[in-house]
């Protein structure tokens, strides 16, 4: 793996960038950017420059002008020599197993992989552990609101902004840090 070090400005977040970081989690990472700086490379597509992986490391280190400077306008970067589809393919399975996807983006992202054609449902499966009935929520694109969400216990992966409160393993729709102290 080769590490090169980027201009800040030259990165681009994708329009479909699908990750969201809860505000106690992004102050989390903005004070371990702080005290040990980048411990992972932003994942980057070659030939665009589109962020693959890392969005919120980018964004904290774009708008912190304190981080900005620590760095000189440089994060550490991997280029990966794919096209956008691969690129889709691979920010979701860095991700997911993270837990902080967001369901209509997901979807969306789900949606264009597979109608390009270079997915099959049985791809799904196999690079992102996705059955027939998580794909078929995310194909309909109605993001579970046809799917009698109450019904339904989701994890807390999913977060459906359309859940009614307790449907998301009892915890309220507004996250709330693990720790009292917090």
């Amino acid at each position: 793996m080769k590490i090169e070090f980027v201009d800040i400005e030259k990165l681009v977040k994708p329009e479909w960038h699908a990750t969201y970081i809860v505000r106690p989690d992004l102050l989390v990472l903005s004070t371990s950017l702080f005290q040990h700086g980048f411990l992972a490379p932003i994942v980057v597509q070659k030939n665009t420059n589109i962020i693959i992986d890392g969005c919120q490391r980018w964004m904290l280190s774009k708008e912190i002008v304190e981080l900005n400077k620590k760095n000189n306008n440089l994060v550490p970067v991997v280029f990966v020599d794919c096209d956008s589809l691969e690129a889709m393919m691979m920010h979701l399975q860095l991700n997911r197993g993270r837990g902080n996807l967001l369901a209509h983006k997901v979807s969306s992202i789900v949606r264009d992989l597979f109608n390009s054609g270079k997915y099959t449902e049985k791809d799904f499966d196999r690079l992102l552990t996705m059955k027939h009935d998580e794909l078929d929520v995310l194909f309909d694109g109605t993001i579970i609101k046809q799917k009698k969400i109450s019904e339904h216990k989701y994890s807390r992966a999913w977060v459906p902004v359309e859940a009614p409160a307790g449907t998301v393993n009892a915890v309220p729709v507004i996250e709330r840090p693990p720790n009292k102290d917090r």
